[in-house]
C-alpha cells in the first residue's frame, strides 16, 4: 500500500493572472507538449490528477512566471495559502530568482520576507552542442556574480533547488562545498539522458559528487522528460541507484505534474514509485515518500 505523500514537486500555474512568457514545459489538455501558452494549472486541477492518492503536503517549485516580475508567483502562492486556496494541502514555496542580476540579493530578501517560501531555483541545465538540451541561456556556474550571489542564500535562510544534468554537478559540488549552510535539493535526479554505458557512468559519477555534501538531497520525479518511453521498467534502474547513491534518508519522489502529464497519469506515477520501491522497509519509504521532504522544506514549521 502506498504510504502518504508530501509531493516535493509541483507547479500552478494561472495565465489569467499572469502570462508565462518564457514558458518551456507548454502541456496542452492532452498533456502534450504545445510549446504554446501556458494552460491553467490550480490546486482543484491538481486534486483531480491526485485522486485516489493519499497527499498529504506540496512543495511547489516555480513555474516560470514573468522574469521581470521575480516575486510575484511568491506572492501569489503566499496569498492562496493564507487564503486557504491550496485545496486544504499544507504547502511551501520555492520561488525564482536569477542570481546572476545585480539585485539578486534585493530578490532574495523579499522571497524570505514570505512564510511559506523556502528556498529558490534557477535552472542551470545545459549540453553544449545539444540545443534541445540547453535549457539555460548560458553556463551560469562560470559566472562570477552568480557564484558570488549564491551565498547570499544562506544569509536569508533559503536553500536552493538544484536543476541541472550530471556533468554539473561536479563543478555545483565545488561551489555548493564552500557553503555547508545552504541545503541543495537536486531535482529530476539530474535528468539522465545519456544512456549508454559510459553516459550511465558518468551520471553517476556526478550524483556521486554532489551526494558527498550533507546538505544535499535529492527529488526523483521529472525522467520521462529524457527517458524515452516512460513507465515502471525503464526509470527502475536510475531509481534504485539514485536511493542507493544518496541513501533512503535523502530522496524524496514528487509528481512533477502538469508538466509529466505528457508520459502518464498520476496514478501511474505513484504506482511506479510504490512497486520499485516495495523491497525497502516501511520506514524507510515513509522517509522517502514523505518524510525526507517534511524535513529537507520544513513543512512542519
Amino acid at each position: 500500500m502506498l504510504p502518504p505523500v508530501i509531493d516535493s514537486h509541483v507547479h500552478w500555474r494561472d495565465p489569467a493572472i499572469n502570462p508565462y512568457e518564457a514558458l518551456s514545459d507548454a502541456v496542452g489538455e492532452d498533456g502534450k507538449r504545445s510549446g504554446g501558452a501556458a494552460k491553467r494549472y490550480l490546486p482543484a486541477d491538481y486534486l483531480a490528477d491526485a485522486a485516489g492518492q493519499q497527499i498529504i503536503g506540496i512543495v511547489h517549485v516555480e513555474a516560470e512566471w514573468r522574469r521581470s516580475d521575480p516575486v510575484g508567483e511568491t506572492l501569489w502562492l503566499q496569498d492562496l495559502v493564507r487564503s486557504g486556496g491550496t485545496g486544504g494541502l499544507p504547502v511551501v514555496i520555492v520561488g525564482y530568482c536569477d542570481l546572476s542580476r545585480v539585485d539578486a540579493e534585493r530578490v532574495l530578501e523579499a522571497h524570505a520576507a514570505q512564510p511559506s517560501c523556502r528556498g529558490i531555483r534557477q535552472i542551470l541545465s545545459r549540453v553544449e552542442g545539444r540545443p534541445d538540451l540547453c535549457w539555460a541561456g548560458r553556463d551560469y556556474l562560470e559566472d562570477d556574480r552568480w557564484r558570488r550571489n549564491f551565498g547570499y542564500l544562506a544569509r536569508y535562510g533559503l536553500a536552493f533547488d538544484l536543476m541541472c544534468f550530471a556533468h554539473q554537478l561536479a563543478p555545483f559540488a565545488r561551489l555548493a562545498a564552500r557553503h555547508p549552510d545552504i541545503p541543495v535539493h537536486l531535482e529530476h535526479a539530474a535528468l539522465p539522458w545519456d544512456h549508454s554505458d559510459e553516459g550511465r557512468a558518468a551520471w553517476r559519477e556526478g550524483m556521486a559528487s554532489l551526494a558527498a555534501l550533507p546538505q544535499a538531497d535529492v527529488k526523483i520525479s521529472g525522467l520521462g522528460n529524457t527517458i524515452p518511453d516512460w513507465s515502471e521498467t525503464s526509470i527502475r534502474d536510475y531509481v534504485l541507484e539514485t536511493i542507493d547513491i544518496f541513501g533512503t534518508h535523502r530522496v524524496s519522489f514528487a509528481s512533477n505534474f502538469p508538466t509529466d502529464r505528457q508520459f502518464s497519469d498520476m496514478s501511474a506515477i505513484w504506482r511506479a514509485f510504490d512497486a520499485i520501491t516495495s523491497g525497502f522497509s516501511a520506514t524507510e519509504r515513509a522517509a522517502m515518500f514523505a518524510g525526507n521532504a517534511a524535513r529537507a522544506y520544513g513543512l512542519n514549521r
